[in-house]
């Protein structure tokens, strides 16, 4: 007895390949739909800020394995606290923007709330606004160690070639041997206040637009992220071959269709 192989017939053939046509589609389908509107949305990163805003997702910021510094080093002047963790500065827990770290101290000098920074005093009113930056050129001591008040309510620096003192008007900065002050001590935040300066800390550690742009290329799965993408990529190339074949072989069986009715009449 011979036994003959079963093949399938060109209509069957046909209907198979629509249907491995239609799961392609669905499975390109999602990856459609996530590049699509991330790159949509990337297209306007200045229109949006997504270079300026951050993710605050505890599962995100662990994603990326965004660590929280324990060194906190704080200032306390009346109410206010002023922080510094890992680069970035706070009032209480307002990140205080375009100012870095290292924080050298704090103190309430003449209604006003000075903070002193490598190279720089900020003069801040009692409710955070900031009303000048002095440095270098308005005469501040380079090399600032310290800060501090004293008895006669003066401004006191311990800088790197000596101490210095001035007034309110911050225009005369006289240096002596050394210096009778109170100097601003750092002290530990409370639990409360430690836990919020970390969260707000972790808040900035990873923008709105680089996790697009990790979602786009797929890196945000790292390594096996882009091998996926290019995955979705040659199921676009087969879903854009075999949709083109498919409308081939529709159009020619049409075709053949028509000719039968034809050479029928």
């Amino acid at each position: 007895m011979t036994r003959h192989k079963h093949k399938k017939s060109p209509a069957k053939l046909l209907r198979s390949l629509y249907i491995w046509h239609r799961y392609i589609g669905l499975a390109a389908a999602v990856f459609v739909i996530l590049l699509t509107v991330t790159g949509l949305v990337l297209n306007h990163t200045e229109d949006l800020s997504l270079d300026s805003r951050h993710v605050d997702s505890d599962l995100l910021l662990d994603w990326y394995g965004i660590d929280v510094p324990d060194d906190i080093t704080g200032y306390r002047v009346g109410d206010t606290v002023i922080s510094a963790i890992g680069s970035q500065v706070y009032w209480n827990t307002t990140r205080i923007p375009r100012v870095t770290a290292p924080l050298l101290g704090a103190v309430g000098f003449a209604d006003l709330v000075i903070i002193a920074v490598e190279g720089q005093l900020l003069l801040f009113t009692p409710d955070g606004e900031l009303v000048e930056r002095l440095g270098g050129a308005a005469g501040v001591p380079a090399g600032m160690q310290a800060l501090g008040l004293t008895p006669a309510r003066e401004l006191a620096i311990h800088a790197a070639h000596g101490y210095y003192r001035t007034d309110d008007s911050f225009l005369e900065w006289i240096e002596t041997d050394n210096l009778d002050a109170v100097w601003s001590e750092s002290a530990e935040p409370s639990p409360a206040l430690r836990t919020a300066l970390q969260q707000a800390w972790r808040g900035t550690g990873v923008t709105l637009e680089r996790v697009l742009l990790d979602l786009h290329s797929g890196r945000i799965l790292g390594s096996r992220g882009i091998y996926l993408v290019d995955a979705a990529a040659v199921l676009f190339l087969v879903l854009a071959i075999s949709g083109v074949w498919l409308w081939g072989k529709r159009r020619a069986t049409a075709q053949v269709h028509r000719r039968g009715k034809h050479s029928g009449r």
